[in-house]
């Protein structure tokens, strides 16, 4: 099995807001990113292809426009919720909350929202449901923080660890799932569209 794993495309945040789990608009020229994300995984996909999103729109727009419409919605594949923090600047979150969360974003939970380790703990068990369906290729439209748990968990990499991962707005990542052997191994990450 196959799995790829589309970050959406880039957003408009001109006030550099803090947001996870809000609803944020696309940047104007995402038709360009979805065209490329399309082309280069089309001959991948066939009627057994299965498309799961996160319900925000910046992610269900881009997973109607590569699956004409046929996709499913699963809410364990959302970003982090930042709580009390969502929709604020980053600016004006205060030193005394941000720095701790910063100091060990893996286990300080954010006031009213999650941890690292509650994102990866929901995102893995998503994972283990999807791996037994008996799908060939299976495409997952979601966030960076969902694509970073992915592959540490693939790559037993520390969570600690997960930003050195680079995962770029429209960026293709893809898991390789063996029944066989039940092993998952990362092919690749963070494929972009060259410019």
């Amino acid at each position: 099995m196959d799995i790829y794993l589309i970050r959406h495309t880039a957003v408009y945040n001109p006030n550099k807001l803090c947001y996870g789990q809000s609803e944020i608009p696309l940047e104007e020229n995402f038709t360009v990113d979805f065209d490329w994300i399309k082309g280069t995984l089309q001959s991948q996909f066939n009627s057994d292809t299965l498309f799961i999103s996160s319900p925000f729109r910046r992610c269900t727009k881009l997973a109607d426009y590569l699956s004409d419409g046929n996709y499913q919605i699963n809410n364990q594949i959302t970003e982090i919720n930042f709580g009390a923090w969502e929709m604020k600047p980053w600016t004006e979150i205060s030193e005394q909350e941000i720095n701790p969360w910063m100091q060990d974003f893996v286990n300080y939970r954010i006031p009213k929202g999650e941890n690292f380790i509650d994102l990866f703990e929901r995102v893995i068990s998503f994972y283990e449901e999807i791996i037994k369906k008996e799908v060939k290729n299976i495409v997952l439209v979601t966030h960076a923080g969902v694509i970073r748990s992915l592959a540490s968990y693939v790559l037993d990499f520390p969570l600690e660890n997960a930003f050195n991962l680079q995962v770029d707005y429209s960026s293709i990542s893809k898991i390789e799932y063996d029944e066989q052997n039940k092993s998952s191994k990362v092919i690749y990450l963070n494929r972009t569209i060259q410019v």
